[in-house]
């Protein structure tokens, strides 16, 4: 039986081979669990984002309400006029007008920066406790629109 002799040339060729294919594979699998990674923190700061305006919404959604039930008082007076004492004759005497600057909706403290009356209903201007994202919307006839 004949023996091959291998050339110098080739000799060690296989095992650097190897070595280069296994990094290559693993930089390839680090490169997509980090894709994966940022993808998944992207969809929360989504989901996050869209939870916020949810809620904010669903604030302009509370204060149509009281604007056209137990505040109807209120209603055509600016948010600046909204002191206790100084309200208008016809609200009741107990009103505590308070109860609409600062609520809870689904655990998040919601702020009412302004309102705005104007001739159908109104503009009012909302954020979430802690300087968090802040939205406006108008109250009409047809329901309550955001602005933006």
């Amino acid at each position: 039986m004949v023996q091959r002799v291998h050339p110098a040339a080739e000799a060690g060729f296989v095992l650097p081979l190897s070595i280069t294919g296994a990094l290559v594979l693993l930089l390839s699998s680090l490169s997509l669990q980090s894709l994966v990674l940022h993808t998944r923190q992207v969809q929360a700061a989504q989901r996050t984002r869209l939870q916020a305006e949810d809620r904010l919404a669903s604030g302009a959604q509370r204060l149509a309400a009281e604007l056209q039930g137990r505040f109807a008082c209120l209603e055509p007076v600016p948010l600046a006029a909204w002191q206790a004492g100084a309200l208008p004759v016809d609200c009741p005497a107990d009103l505590d007008s308070t109860a609409l600057l600062r609520f809870t909706i689904d655990g998040q403290v919601v702020e009412l920066l302004s309102w705005t009356p104007q001739p159908e209903g109104g503009e009012l201007q909302l954020q979430l406790a802690g300087g968090g994202l802040r939205r406006r919307y108008v109250l009409g006839s047809t329901g309550v629109k955001e602005l933006g």
